[in-house]
């Protein structure tokens, strides 16, 4: 009986198997080994530039392939390559992620002794004695002669002495005024960009330590900022920097991948143009809309940014208003809310290092909320809100620049509503951001706009470590973990001098106290908003919820509703109660509040209900006295619940700060590649044993090993592969 299987010859090595990828490495390196004939000079002014790199490294396998006849869809007797090779592939396809990603020092690998990677260059200079000082207090001095660009990470104030700054849009002049800056590496971060003879101060920012301090009660917070320093013994010292000036690669944080914020040349363009046009007519209107994640929101912080920095030093600052209609990723309020905002100051930070509390830079004018994070929940709804701001817009700030940022939601049901918009607002400008279409979302915009209409380039990041659902979870906890602020004025601005956090468990912070059954309640009720639950349930469904604040300026933002009561105050609508003596607005036809006679004036989070005391626990960064001018006005205060995100950051803050987990720690969110077979949800979480114990931690369950867990319990996920290689057999 004769075999098939085959034999392997002696004296003869039978070759390893190597993917595409490294046999191309290979060839590159045996190219390298020899020496060019030619050898070009760089010129001078490479050095001042990043390193950037346009090669395209799979171009040679789709010639090999176009030329063998191959079919690019791989054969099923292909065995799928391991994950440890799949990331090398990943990283030397990216020469950024390679530099960044790097091992820690001291260790080598075989291809590193082969092929040293690459420094990048992300500043044109290097720090010396005679362009950098550190002065008392942490201060860094930089005195640079030449134009120069440099990047910073982590939180810091910049002050102009001489020369100018151009920092995200924004230029910075010489002045007394330091402007705070937040880049977290999370996010693209901008790039300082100085004129001859410039010297500046970098201030590190002592309120930022809170905003850091979360790392400890959410993972969420980790390994986002500059390092802490370290002395000549390798230990860290105890006063960390807030900032660090990052001129290579080499002082990148570790495991990290770092991206500049980059505006293209189109863009680049298209905000001079605009610039020129705001100031020949000061009222320009200017609507931002495209697909997810293609710009919109960076556009926007650019352009404001330019507006507000463009006057003579001597000037009053310059206001622009910003009309946030983005309920998912807003810029300024909280997330769910729809928001008409004043800008003062140029916008250095990412949205979490500024929830949505009043300060100089900004003031939320009118906020209104759908209780939900997308306007899909209720479109008419979602236009009856941003119809209202834009009168708001229109009767008391018309004689400012507006920009309007929309959300991504471009096909059917949206579609119809950025064409609305379009048509009931009608801005000067028009701005999709995309070159890409969909050509009918396009011709149906360009139809809706009665003046100009351009199509700018997206800018979509290649990397992202934290996804929109994590930052929109970080921007809501920085918002609850806000301290107190000023008491607001009687127009209800808040003036207050910085942002700062309290880094303690929610459960740490004493609630307010909100009595619910009295006559001298502090609420109206809860409203409902899409789901109505039996009143039976009402409890446990709002118990440990994210709740609006909604304040009723008339008794008409109840015109929608049926069963009206004349007895509280005039006509409201009927009210129920819960066996706990809960009052709720009863809403089976679904109806909502008016946005012309009520505003939202922030989010609670409902900790707990006594029902001993009759009494709601809230937690809220709302100061007391906004209650009570409410109160004191004659009007009422409806707890709105809805769609809000689950706030399950918030049942876990003590788990994390009790089990040790503080910023040191290695857990960190890190850019992966998901598959089914690298699927780790099933892992057991770090220091499990350490908090066996807390069992008294509501609507949290600690599971060890399999405990409670059926039997080969995994969380199931789509194969991004099906389909591709069916033969239809």
């Amino acid at each position: 009986m004769s075999s098939h299987k085959k034999r392997r010859i002696d004296g003869v090595e039978t070759p390893k198997p190597m993917s595409a990828i490294s046999a191309l490495a290979a060839r590159r390196r045996e190219a390298a080994s020899t020496p060019p004939a030619t050898q070009k000079t760089p010129e001078a002014n490479d050095d001042d530039k990043p390193i950037v790199t346009t090669t395209n490294y799979f171009s040679p396998l789709r010639r090999s392939d176009s030329q063998n006849g191959s079919s690019p869809t791989p054969k099923k007797s292909v065995s799928k390559p391991s994950r440890q090779q799949r990331v090398t592939d990943s990283l030397a396809a990216h020469p950024k992620a390679t530099a960044l990603a790097s091992n820690t020092p001291g260790t080598t690998t075989p291809e590193s002794t082969v092929s040293p990677q690459r420094v990048i260059q992300y500043s044109s200079f290097r720090l010396s004695k005679q362009n950098h000082r550190t002065k008392s207090g942490g201060v860094v001095d930089l005195r640079l002669p030449n134009s120069e660009r440099f990047m910073v990470i982590g939180s810091f104030g910049v002050r102009v002495v001489q020369g100018e700054v151009t920092l995200a849009g924004a230029t910075l002049r010489p002045s007394e005024t330091i402007e705070w800056v937040h880049a977290p590496h999370c996010h693209a971060i901008p790039v300082l960009r100085t004129t001859e003879n410039t010297r500046l101060e970098l201030h590190p920012d002592s309120n930022s330590r809170g905003l850091r301090q979360l790392s400890r009660i959410s993972p969420l917070f980790r390994r986002m900022w500059n390092e802490p320093s370290e002395t000549g013994s390798g230990k860290k010292t105890s006063r960390e920097a807030t900032f660090q000036i990052i001129c290579t690669s080499e002082d990148a944080p570790k495991k990290c991948i770092l991206q500049d914020l980059v505006s293209p040349p189109a863009w680049n363009k298209k905000l001079a143009s605009l610039l020129s046009t705001s100031r020949k007519k000061p009222s320009l209107s200017t609507l931002v809309c495209g697909p997810k994640s293609s710009g919109k929101s960076t556009f926007s912080r650019l352009f404001v940014n330019r507006l507000v920095t463009d006057r003579p030093p001597s000037h009053a600052p310059k206001r622009v208003v910003v009309l946030d209609l983005d309920p998912g990723q807003p810029e300024y309020a909280p997330a769910g809310t729809l928001s008409l905002v004043v800008v003062t100051k140029p916008n250095l930070g990412t949205p979490f290092t500024h929830p949505g509390a009043n300060t100089p830079a900004f003031n939320i004018r009118r906020c209104h909320s759908m209780a939900s994070v997308t306007p899909a929940s209720d479109p008419d709804l979602y236009l009856a809100c941003a119809m209202d701001l834009f009168d708001t817009y229109r009767k008391d700030l018309a004689d400012l620049p507006l920009i309007v940022n929309t959300p991504g939601w471009i096909l059917g049901t949206g579609l119809d509503l950025l064409s609305e918009l379009i048509e009931k607002t009608s801005p000067g400008e028009v701005l999709y951001m995309s070159e890409e279409g969909p050509l009918e979302t396009v011709d149906a915009l360009r139809a809706a706009t009665k003046t100009a209409f351009t199509e700018l380039p997206s800018q979509q990041s290649e990397f992202t470590s934290r996804t929109a659902a994590h930052l929109r979870a970080m921007q809501t906890m920085s918002y609850f973990h806000l301290q107190e602020m000023a008491t607001s004025s009687p127009e209800g601005s808040k003036l207050t001098t910085s942002t700062k956090w309290n880094p303690s468990p929610l459960s740490c912070k004493p609630p307010l106290l909100v009595k619910y059954s009295s006559p001298t309640r502090g609420i109206l009720g809860f409203l409902s908003y899409d789901y109505q639950c039996p009143p039976e349930l009402l409890a446990d469904t709002v118990n440990g919820l994210v709740l609006a604040a909604v304040e009723i300026e008339d008794t008409r933002a109840f015109s929608g509703f049926s069963n009206m009561d004349v007895d509280i105050g005039g006509p409201v609508p009927l009210i129920s109660t819960t066996p706990e003596g809960l009052p709720f607005i009863p809403n089976y036809d679904d109806a909502a509040l008016d946005p012309r006679h009520s505003r939202t004036i922030g989010l609670v989070l409902l900790r707990g209900i006594d029902t001993k005391s009759n009494a709601l626990q809230l937690i809220t960064p709302i100061p007391l006295e906004e209650f009570k001018r409410a109160r004191s006005q004659g009007r009422h205060i409806i707890l709105l619940h809805g769609k809000f995100d689950a706030p399950s950051w918030a049942y876990t803050e003590d788990l994390y700060e009790k089990a040790g987990a503080d910023e040191g720690s290695n857990d960190v969110l890190e850019v992966t590649d998901e598959d089914t077979e690298d699927d780790s949800s099933d892992a057991e979480p770090e220091a499990a044993a350490k908090v066996s114990d807390l069992t008294e931690v509501p609507w949290v369950e600690i599971l060890k090993g399999s405990d409670k867990r059926p039997v080969g319990s995994r969380v199931w996920r789509v194969r991004r592969d099906l389909g591709r290689n069916n033969t239809g057999d």
